[in-house]
């Protein structure tokens, strides 16, 4: 008889603490160990509210062709007919699609030289949630076997990101609860949020292939935009709500949300171990530096240097949102005279002249959302 047999478990990292971006990577490591003809790994989100599709991560021999690349899902019938069934679909010979018209992602993978590929609906609580899509350059390369695997290796990748998911909805869940017990919560707070973060994604594509920003930091950019203002939790009515300007007083009281917002953040990372969610400290200076102006005149006095992008990006849609918008001390404004105020807030080096010429860009998108959430 043999003795007992024993080998590296190449999933043990899993077990300890990591990132979600490096557990993929790490995830597309063991498969690539297994198959090295896999020689692309990508995985696009799903929003089922602007029925939008975006790539999150792509890994592969190759620079990613798709970089910020987005589409809706009624665009693509093949894809939307796998999110109908639930299927894993495998082409054996992408050149299959010349036939047709092909859409963009399809054309740039075939001008990479992939030939096959497998693609993946994932899905939680029956909702679809994202497409995992596999990529080799050989033909036929998806046998009976490899497609197991990989079916397999998918659904590990699919709850890898649920967990990613509930942190961030745990995050979301903090704020909801806090705005609710301390009756803040609104209609007009609501979609004020919806609006801020869509604009936030906006300015984000608008940047990123100047800037070579990863899609993921997209996502999490419009993902963490609602929770910009948790600290309001901490000011009064009184002050929030006043209609006129606030005296020197009641504007030291009002600055003092960033700080406590980001103490909020601080202690529910710590409190609900969300330790390794992707890009906390993205999250920590939306909120606490989204008062901040170019030429030090902010909240905290932080000058351009000293400023994140990120809290850039937020300041401008927050802004954005605040002029076109009702509000208890002005009544809306309309785009053209929106954008002449913050052309002169341009000028004045207070805000960040990149992202505002991203807003000039995308003004026929700015009305749509203004439109989508009233």
């Amino acid at each position: 008889m043999t003795g007992p047999v024993e080998f590296q478990d190449p999933y043990q990292a899993l077990g300890k603490p990591m990132h979600f971006i490096a557990t993929l990577e790490h995830l597309y490591r063991v498969l690539r160990e297994n198959f090295e003809g896999i020689q692309r790994f990508s995985l696009a989100l799903y929003d089922s509210d602007s029925d939008l599709l975006s790539t999150f991560i792509y890994e592969g021999d190759q620079g990613s062709p798709l970089l910020g690349y987005e589409v809706h899902l009624r665009e693509v019938p093949s894809l939307a007919a796998l999110a109908r069934t639930g299927s894993v679909r495998i082409v054996d010979d992408m050149r299959v699609f010349r036939r047709e018209t092909p859409l963009r992602h399809t054309q740039a993978l075939l001008a990479q030289g992939y030939r096959s590929s497998l693609t993946m609906p994932l899905f939680n609580d029956g909702k679809l949630r994202a497409f995992l899509f596999l990529n080799a350059s050989s033909m036929n390369y998806f046998d009976a076997a490899k497609s197991t695997y990989c079916n397999l290796w998918g659904h590990l990748v699919a709850q890898v990101m649920v967990r990613e998911r509930d942190a961030v909805k745990r995050m979301q869940a903090l704020v909801h609860f806090a705005t609710d017990v301390s009756g803040r919560r609104s209609v007009e707070t609501d979609s004020h949020v919806r609006r801020m973060a869509a604009y936030a994604r906006i300015i984000g594509r608008e940047l990123q292939k100047d800037l070579q920003l990863e899609d993921s930091f997209i996502e999490y950019l419009t993902l963490f935009a609602p929770l910009h203002d948790i600290g309001k939790v901490a000011i009064s009515d009184q002050i929030l709500h006043k209609p006129g300007p606030l005296t020197a007083d009641e504007f030291q009281t009002m600055k003092k949300h960033v700080s406590v917002g980001r103490d909020i953040v601080d202690q529910a990372i710590r409190h609900f171990s969300l330790g390794d969610m992707e890009y906390s400290d993205m999250l920590r200076n939306i909120v606490e530096f989204h008062h901040e102006k170019m030429n030090g005149s902010g909240y905290l006095g932080c000058t351009a240097e000293d400023i994140p992008l990120e809290a850039r990006i937020i300041a401008v849609a927050d802004i954005l949102d605040a002029l076109l918008n009702h509000r208890s001390y002005k009544q809306a404004w309309s785009l053209e005279e929106t954008l002449d105020a913050m052309q002169a807030m341009v000028d004045a080096e207070e805000i960040d002249k990149a992202c505002f010429a991203a807003v000039k860009r995308s003004q026929a998108q700015i009305l749509d959302i203004q439109q989508r959430y009233p």
